[in-house]
């Protein structure tokens, strides 16, 4: 299982975009995600808060 997550992590990283994000949420488990974010460095975990908050942001708006 630590290889999924080790995959899981580096898709995490790659993620430029919240449907990137959103793709990797629909075919992985919560805890999945959650374990991998867990794995990410603090500025790694940033980087993904500021790519979803965003998409939160932009629907706050439509």
């Amino acid at each position: 299982m630590t290889s999924n997550l080790e995959v899981l992590k580096v898709a995490l990283l790659k993620a430029q975009t919240a449907a990137q994000l959103k793709a990797l949420i629909i075919h992985h488990t919560h805890e999945e995600i959650l374990q991998a974010y867990d794995r990410l460095g603090l500025d790694q975990q940033i980087k993904v808060q500021k790519i979803w908050q965003g998409e939160l942001e932009s629907k706050l708006f439509y």
